[in-house]
């Protein structure tokens, strides 16, 4: 009798603990939502404002300019890419053109944020006497954080120099922009 009563009272402790896991399925089609933060690897195109001050004889140069570029991502939290930027600056007295072809790599800091190093070669010419231009390049590093599921904001310093020069850096560049990704 006694063991009738333990075989009965385990089948119905069976009975309702598997009538109460039954409420813990989601019904059939419903998939949950889960936010992986901000897909980084597609195109974009942007604009930026910059200062650069000489290295050499200490002027002052402000400037902006637009950028376009692709990112992918290499796994989960490394970002590769390529860039493109056109760049005017000026001093008051002379103004430039820069157009730079850069690499970039990065690691998500936060599925949102993003560290990266950038580097590449371009060329500048005075926008008075086209002649006069240089085969340049940027080394640097930025950071860039997205504001909303398309728009990213950054902030950046290079390293600019020249191929026919001595100097590793003429130029150091400090960019702000923003990036509307497609």
């Amino acid at each position: 009798m006694i063991l009738r009563s333990l075989v009965t009272a385990a089948g119905l402790s069976l009975l309702a603990g598997t009538a109460f896991a039954a409420d813990l399925t989601m019904p059939a089609g419903e998939v949950p939502v889960v936010d992986n933060g901000f897909d980084w690897a597609r195109p974009y195109v942007g604009a930026s404002v910059s200062s650069e001050f000489s290295l050499d004889d200490g002027d002052d140069y402000f400037g902006g300019g637009v950028f376009a570029g692709i990112n992918f991502l290499a796994s989960e939290s490394f970002l590769l890419g390529v860039q493109v930027t056109a760049d005017a600056v000026s001093d008051g007295d002379a103004s430039y053109g820069e157009l730079f072809v850069l690499g970039r790599a990065g690691i998500l800091l936060t599925p949102d944020m993003l560290l990266y190093g950038i580097g590449g070669v371009g060329f500048d010419w005075e926008l008075d006497d086209p002649d006069n231009n240089s085969t340049a390049y940027q080394l640097g590093a930025g950071i860039e954080v997205a504001v909303s599921d398309s728009v990213t904001v950054r902030g950046q310093l290079t390293g600019y120099g020249y191929f026919d020069d001595s100097d590793l850096f003429d130029y150091a560049r400090a960019t702000v922009g923003v990036a509307f990704h497609f």
